[in-house]
């Protein structure tokens, strides 16, 4: 039953080596605005999570499995720290361990390189916004001082255009 296991761990540690190299890849489309990588980039990045997923679910049921073979019925957390503790192997004991290791550090990588990632998607949606706002403003608010009774003082315009002909 281990063994089944840290064969699924071993699926899952190369998926998130593969999703660590995707998100890296991920960070020059975003600076230099490819969209057509960054959406291949995204798709490619859908489908190994998809694959995560199910990678996961399955070392859940064997995880379960495992407990209950102990007569651990009521374990429900599938916890590989747990399973590393129970495991009475000093050679399973290790080959979990280090996937344990090598899975919690692809993880905390992965989310600081999201975390860069959304962050760049936030600057550029703030750019992006910053620039509508300056080509929608109008080009005579607050520039000069004006009279209070100079013409078109105090009604200021509610478009881009203007409708009264």
């Amino acid at each position: 039953m281990v063994d089944a296991i840290v064969e699924v761990l071993e699926k899952q540690a190369v998926l998130y080596s593969q999703l660590l190299e995707l998100a890296k890849q991920k960070t020059p489309f975003l600076v230099k605005n490819e969209v057509d990588q960054l959406n291949a980039a995204m798709q490619k990045e859908k489908r190994l999570l998809k694959q995560a997923e199910e990678h996961e679910q399955v070392r859940m049921q064997l995880s379960g499995q495992f407990f209950t073979g102990l007569g651990l019925p009521r374990y429900k957390g599938g916890r590989l720290s747990e399973m590393i503790r129970t495991v009475t192997s000093a050679q399973d004991k290790q080959k979990l361990a280090e996937l344990h290791e090598q899975l919690t550090s692809s993880l905390h990588e992965l989310q600081k390189i999201n975390q860069l990632n959304q962050q760049l998607i936030e600057q550029s949606l703030k750019f992006i916004d910053y620039s509508i706002d300056i080509m929608v403003e109008d080009p005579h608010d607050d520039i000069t001082y004006q009279h209070p009774r100079s013409p078109g003082y105090g009604n200021p315009r509610n478009g881009l255009f203007d409708t009264r002909g």
